[in-house]
């Protein structure tokens, strides 16, 4: 809602900024040919399948809204789970930069097993599960072909979701998904004639071309209020550890120093003590206490 204001007021809305910021149902429901388009830039080589797949799903969900167009740029890479997300564009609005990485659809599953060296150094892996599927292929416990089997049936069955899913979000590839779901990647220019995008142009491109059709365009930037902290309290991450613990080591020796002075100015106090203005006079002048007090 706050960026929105602030894009309101940059743009020089004369109208009040909570029009502005209504639902989108309300917009659709004032314009009865509603032009609303939301441009994904998008890079991505992937990662976990459930975590892609629910992103995806929230774009789906955008896409699906009535009168919303959905485009999708990938300037870079939208691999594995970053196409995932990518064909989730509206149809025929997927776009790719000739050089950008498109593909990969397929699934792998990997895991180190210690359990033949644990054994040859005279240790026994104690594995127990509740339920015979159960983790059939872990760490340290015994490699068994019927643990292999089934977390090759997981992958599968992940694999085939998948190119349905794809299927499901681009339908030109019902015919050649089988050929494209080889787990393969495509440059732009060859992810264009496979039919995994739509058009070869990159995101600065295109939105320079909506600008010059008169479209509005806006872009959402995500606030952050940060609270300002002393700079060896916030750092920030591990690597920046060493210089948290130079500033610290500073700020330690200063502490010394200042205590240091005020303990010798203390000590040099007389035995009945003057007023304190009287003592610091005499040690901005630079003269000891006796002289001061013969004077």
């Amino acid at each position: 809602h706050r960026t929105m204001m602030k894009m309101a007021k940059k743009l020089g809305d004369t109208t009040n900024t909570t029009n502005f910021t209504q639902s989108v149902a309300d917009r659709l429901q004032a314009d009865p040919n509603p032009s609303i388009e939301v441009i994904v830039l998008l890079g991505s080589p992937g990662g976990s399948a459930s975590h892609y797949g629910l992103a995806a799903q929230q774009i789906g969900r955008l896409r699906d809204e009535p009168g919303i167009k959905v485009t999708v740029i990938v300037d870079t890479v939208a691999a594995s789970g970053g196409y995932m997300m990518a064909c989730m564009a509206t149809p025929g609005r997927l776009y790719a930069a000739p050089f950008a990485v498109v593909g990969s659809i397929g699934v792998i599953g990997q895991q180190i097993n210690i359990h033949n060296t644990l054994e040859s150094w005279g240790v026994t892996p104690l594995v127990f599960r509740g339920g015979k599927d159960k983790a059939p292929l872990g760490m340290i416990g015994e490699v068994t072909e019927e643990g292999m089997r089934k977390v090759q049936m997981t992958v599968d069955k992940t694999h085939d979701a998948f190119k349905q899913h794809v299927v499901n979000a681009r339908p030109n590839l019902a015919d050649s998904i089988d050929s494209v779901a080889s787990g393969d990647v495509w440059l732009g220019v060859d992810a264009l004639k496979a039919g995994l995008v739509d058009r070869l142009i990159t995101s600065d491109e295109y939105i320079g071309e909506r600008i010059s059709e008169g479209a509005r365009v806006l872009k959402l930037i995500k606030y952050d209020k940060r609270i300002h902290l002393p700079a060896f309290l916030s750092s920030g991450p591990p690597r920046y550890l060493k210089a948290s613990v130079e500033e610290m080591r500073k700020f330690t020796l200063d502490a010394r120093r200042v205590v240091s002075k005020a303990a010798s100015f203390v000590g040099e106090l007389p035995d009945k003590s003057p007023d304190i203005s009287t003592v610091a006079a005499v040690r901005a002048l630079g003269v000891n206490t006796v002289n001061a007090k013969t004077n």
